[in-house]
C-alpha cells in the first residue's frame, strides 16, 4: 500500500514538472509562433497541470472530510474523461513536433523519443478508450447520488484549475521574458 502511494506521488510530481517545463517552452515558442505556443501552452501546460491539481486537492479535500464519495467519484472520474482526451491530443502533437525533429535533425536521440512519445501516446489512447464507459458511468452514478454536491464539485474544479493556471502562466511568462531577452545579432 505505501509502495503504490509513494509511486502515485512520484508520478503526480514528475507531471508538475513536466507541465511547468511544457508552459516555459511554450513561452519561448509563442516569441516567434503566437498560434502554436498558445497551443501547447494549452495542451501542453496548462490541461495537464490542471488535471494534476483537480487530483491532488480531490485527495486533500476528501481526506479532511470536506467532499462525500460521489463527488470525489465524479471528480476523479469527469477529469479522468476531459482531461484524458486533452492528454491524447497533446500526445499526437508532441510525437508529430519530435518526428518532424528527427526528420529535419536526422538525430538519433530525437528518433528514440519519437519512438518514445509514440508509444506513450498509443498507451494513454487505449487506457482512455478502455476506460471511457466505466468513467461515464461513475459519472453518471454519482449525479443520481443523494450526497452529490455540485457546488463543491464546482469549488474543487475552480481551486485545481485556479492553481493550475496560476502556475503555468507563469511559467510561460518566464520563457516569453527569457526569448525577449535574448537579441540575436548577425
Amino acid at each position: 500500500m505505501m509502495f503504490g502511494l509513494i509511486l502515485t506521488i512520484i508520478f503526480l510530481v514528475i507531471d508538475i514538472a513536466i507541465s511547468i517545463w511544457n508552459s516555459y517552452n511554450a513561452g519561448k515558442i509563442y516569441a516567434y509562433r503566437k498560434g502554436l505556443g498558445g497551443v501547447v501552452y494549452t495542451l501542453g501546460g496548462f490541461l495537464p497541470i490542471s488535471y494534476v491539481f483537480v487530483i491532488i486537492v480531490t485527495v486533500i479535500f476528501a481526506y479532511l472530510g470536506y467532499l462525500s464519495f460521489s463527488d470525489v467519484v465524479f471528480l476523479l472520474s469527469f477529469s479522468f474523461l476531459f482531461f484524458g482526451l486533452a492528454i491524447v491530443v497533446w500526445g499526437v502533437i508532441a510525437t508529430t513536433f519530435s518526428f518532424i525533429a528527427t526528420v529535419k535533425g536526422r538525430d538519433w536521440k530525437a528518433g528514440l523519443i519519437t519512438v518514445y512519445n509514440a508509444f506513450a501516446t498509443i498507451f494513454d489512447a487505449y487506457e482512455y478508450i478502455t476506460g471511457f464507459l466505466s468513467a461515464w458511468k461513475s459519472v453518471r452514478r454519482a449525479i443520481d447520488s443523494s450526497d452529490f454536491s455540485i457546488i463543491d464539485v464546482i469549488a474543487v474544479i475552480a481551486i485545481a484549475v485556479g492553481i493550475g493556471f496560476v502556475i503555468s502562466y507563469v511559467a510561460f511568462k518566464e520563457g516569453l521574458r527569457s526569448e525577449r531577452r535574448v537579441r540575436y545579432t548577425f
